[in-house]
């Protein structure tokens, strides 16, 4: 199973138009946060299904949600209710806590993938606002028996 999982596109709406055929290519949509407005528009506009998070800039959404696709738990979140611009460490227990075999999380726009544990822990960065030197960008998640991911950056 593909996984497009993308956030902190903060209402760059143009950007999320040229992602629409890609995006489309995937089987399912993970969105984290920031704006679920974003979120909203993209299940307007593509043929598959997804989930969205509230992050730290919205009103609405879920805070967090456990989803199981293709036999994985996947707990998605923003991450700044766990403090992801400081460490990962609250994150990384809340998901063995969950049982989750991966953690999706946003907020700090900085793209990220490492394994704990047979947790996989991912934020895509951003793909408007992208910081610590990162191009804008999303990542694809392939659910196989071992979970991987490939970031794509985007040209703004």
């Amino acid at each position: 199973m593909k996984v497009a999982v993308l956030g902190d596109s903060h209402l760059r709406e143009s950007v999320l138009e040229d992602l629409l055929e890609e995006l489309n290519q995937a089987d399912f949509l993970i969105h984290t946060g920031d704006l679920y407005n974003d979120f909203e528009y993209l299940m307007k506009h593509l043929e598959i299904q997804g989930i969205g998070v509230r992050g730290n800039c919205d009103v609405k959404g879920e805070a967090e949600l456990l989803v199981e696709l293709a036999g994985k738990r996947i707990f998605v979140c923003h991450g700044h209710r766990y403090g992801v611009k400081g460490n990962l460490n609250q994150l990384f227990y809340r998901g063995k806590e969950l049982e989750a075999d991966v953690v999706i999380f946003g907020h700090s726009h900085i793209p990220f993938c490492a394994r704990e544990e047979n947790l996989l822990l991912l934020n895509p960065g951003s793909v408007a606002y992208p910081r610590g030197g990162s191009k804008p960008s999303y990542a694809m998640l392939y659910l196989e028996e071992e979970p991987r991911v490939e970031f794509r950056q985007i040209e703004l």
